[in-house]
């Protein structure tokens, strides 16, 4: 079997009739030779244009993610146009291929149409903290395939940008602050003002929680024989501090509240 025939099998696999394709296809080793000395040039060529780009988009302070677009957009873009030179060198209707390949590489192509559409509409930035599903962490890298994640336990999670697009994505990060809350148990007979005053005293003595606004307890519904409480404050700085301060928190209200007997 030729390599005509495997491609004609390859194509009509994809769901591209075999009537559209080429009657022949030249691959002699010459025009081998021609489309891997082009595929070199064309790749050296596209890292030599990166790199420009790269640094006259620095050097002109563009926004970090226009800088990542232009410059994915250019490299990938020489690439492809490279291959389509190369392709038609073999006697290959670019048209049909380019309806293959689509079908072949449909999430790829998914994936870097959200890219671009993440870049565009930027609803987050790097080094932002962001949470896209069961994945939380700091935005490292937007790709043309996939958003690179720091998660705060060391890893790093790549998420397809096509999830990214038909998910709920929160950023943490637009606001200066972040709330956090811990929730108590009271006994309903339990003296409610002395226990918000003791409580709002622990918070209010803790770096990195808000005065403005300012801790506050909240009644959150009563049940039989217990009061549940809400202790609600701001954190300052939230994508570096949190876990610090809600730790401080707990640990400094369960200290105040423990002769109360009160249960967290």
């Amino acid at each position: 079997m030729d390599l005509s025939e495997i491609l004609r099998q390859i194509f009509a696999a994809t769901g591209v009739s075999t009537a559209q394709l080429p009657a022949d296809v030249d691959f002699s080793l010459g025009n081998v030779l021609r489309s891997i000395f082009i595929l070199v040039l064309v790749y050296l060529l596209a890292r030599f244009l990166r790199g420009v780009l790269q640094r006259g988009l620095r050097r002109a302070k563009f926004d970090a993610r226009v800088e990542q677009l232009v410059v994915q957009v250019t490299y990938y873009g020489i690439i492809t146009l490279g291959i389509i030179w190369i392709l038609g060198g073999f006697g290959l209707s670019v048209v049909i291929l380019g309806v293959a390949v689509g079908f072949a590489f449909k999430d790829l192509i998914q994936n870097f149409a959200a890219g671009l559409l993440i870049m565009a509409t930027r609803p987050f930035s790097l080094g932002d903290w962001i949470v896209v599903g069961t994945s939380e962490g700091r935005v490292a890298q937007i790709g043309w395939r996939g958003t690179f994640l720091d998660t705060f336990d060391g890893r790093r999670v790549i998420i397809p940008n096509a999830n990214i697009i038909t998910n709920v994505v929160t950023n943490n990060s637009l606001g200066a602050q972040l709330r956090s809350e811990i929730k108590l148990t009271l006994d309903v007979k339990s003296d409610v003002a002395e226990v918000e005053r003791q409580v709002l005293r622990a918070l209010e003595n803790i770096d990195g929680i808000s005065k403005n606004p300012p801790p506050r307890v909240l009644m959150e519904s009563l049940t039989t024989g217990a009061l549940n409480v809400l202790a609600q404050f701001w954190i300052l700085d939230a994508v570096n501090q949190q876990p610090r301060v809600v730790s401080e928190a707990v640990r400094a209200v369960r200290e105040i509240l423990h002769p109360l007997d009160v249960s967290e």
